[in-house]
C-alpha cells in the first residue's frame, strides 16, 4: 500500500507541473500584431473606409424591398434566434462586389450551420437605381450554388430608397461614395455579423472567409445558442484577432484548455489505482477465501 501511495504522489506531482507549466506558458503568450502602414489614400477613395461600430445596435424598423417586391422591415429578420450576416454592394458591381458574394457562397456551402436555420445572410443594395428583379437574379444564383431549395435559402435580396441605404450604411460604418470617373461605387470588401436582435458583433473583411472564423463568428453572435458543444467551447477559448482576421489562442484560452487536461490526467492517475487496488483486494479475498475453504475440507 505504501509503494502504491509513493507512486500516486509522484504521479499527482507530474500533474501539478504539467498544470503549472501551461499556465505558465499561457501567461507568456501574447499575439504579436503589426500596425496597418499608413499610406496616403487617393482623392477618389477619400470617405471609402469602414468606420468600425461593434457592439451597436442597427434600427430595426428600416424599410427596404425584397427580391420578390415585397416592403420588408429589417427587424422583420431580427428573430431573436438567428444571427443575420450583413453583405452591403451592388448588384451590377463589375468586380467585388461579385467576389464577396462568392466568398460569402462558398463560406455558406463548406459550414456546418444551416443557412436559414441557424443564421441567416441579408444582402442589400448600395445603388438606390437598382431594383428588386436585379435582386431576384442574384438570388437565383445564391439558390443554385448552394443547391437548395427555392423558398429554403434564407438568404434575402434587398433593394432600398437611398435615404434607408445611407442610414444602414452609417449604422454599420459602411462607407461609400459614386466615383464619376469610373461610373461605379467605391467601397470597402467587407461583411458584418449581427446578433439575433440587430447588435453589430463581427466585421469579417476581404474576400475569402475562413470557415471556423466564420462558424464561430456566428457562435459568439448567437451567445452559444447556435453550434455544436465543440463550437462553443472553441468560441470561449478562442479570441477574434482583427490583426489577422481569424480567431486565435489567447493566454486565458491556453489556460482553461490546460486546466482540462490537467483535471483528466488527475481523473485518470485517481482511477487507475483505484482500480489497481480494486484488482489486489479482490486477489486477496480470493486467496483467503480458497485457504479458509482448504481448512474446512
Amino acid at each position: 500500500m505504501r509503494l502504491i501511495t509513493t507512486a500516486t504522489t509522484r504521479l499527482l506531482a507530474l500533474t501539478l507541473i504539467l498544470g503549472t507549466a501551461i499556465v505558465a506558458l499561457g501567461q507568456a503568450y501574447t499575439p504579436q500584431s503589426s500596425p496597418a502602414p499608413a499610406d496616403a489614400k487617393p482623392q477618389q477613395l477619400e470617405g471609402v473606409e469602414m468606420d468600425y461600430h461593434l457592439g451597436d445596435q442597427v434600427s430595426p424598423d428600416l424599410v427596404f424591398t425584397d427580391q420578390d417586391g415585397n416592403r420588408v422591415k429589417l427587424g422583420d429578420f431580427l428573430d431573436g434566434k438567428r444571427p443575420v450576416v450583413l453583405q452591403l454592394g451592388y448588384y451590377k458591381c463589375p468586380m467585388l462586389c461579385g467576389l464577396v458574394f462568392q466568398g460569402l457562397n462558398k463560406v455558406a456551402s463548406e459550414t456546418s450551420l444551416k443557412l436559414g436555420e441557424d443564421y441567416q445572410i441579408i444582402t442589400v443594395s448600395i445603388d438606390p437605381a437598382e431594383q428588386p428583379s436585379l435582386a431576384r437574379q442574384k438570388r437565383s444564383m445564391a439558390v443554385k450554388d448552394l443547391d437548395i431549395v427555392e423558398g429554403e435559402t434564407g438568404w434575402y435580396f434587398m433593394t432600398g430608397e437611398s435615404h434607408m441605404i445611407e442610414r444602414l450604411a452609417d449604422e454599420v460604418g459602411f462607407g461609400f461614395k459614386w466615383v464619376r470617373e469610373q461610373q461605379q461605387f467605391a467601397h470597402p470588401a467587407v461583411i458584418m455579423i449581427l446578433s439575433p436582435d440587430g447588435k453589430i458583433t463581427r466585421y469579417l473583411s476581404g474576400i475569402n472567409y475562413e470557415e471556423q472564423t466564420f462558424r464561430l463568428s456566428l457562435v459568439e453572435a448567437s451567445e452559444g445558442k447556435v453550434g455544436t458543444l465543440k463550437d462553443q467551447f472553441l468560441w470561449t477559448c478562442l479570441h477574434y484577432d482583427p490583426s489577422v482576421g481569424k480567431y486565435s489562442m489567447t493566454a486565458m484560452g491556453i489556460m482553461r484548455i490546460g486546466g482540462v487536461l490537467t483535471v483528466v490526467i488527475l481523473g485518470g492517475v485517481i482511477g487507475f489505482f483505484l482500480w489497481r487496488e480494486y484488482r489486489r483486494r479482490a486477489k486477496t479475498h480470493a486467496h483467503t477465501a480458497a485457504d479458509v475453504a482448504a481448512q474446512g475440507s
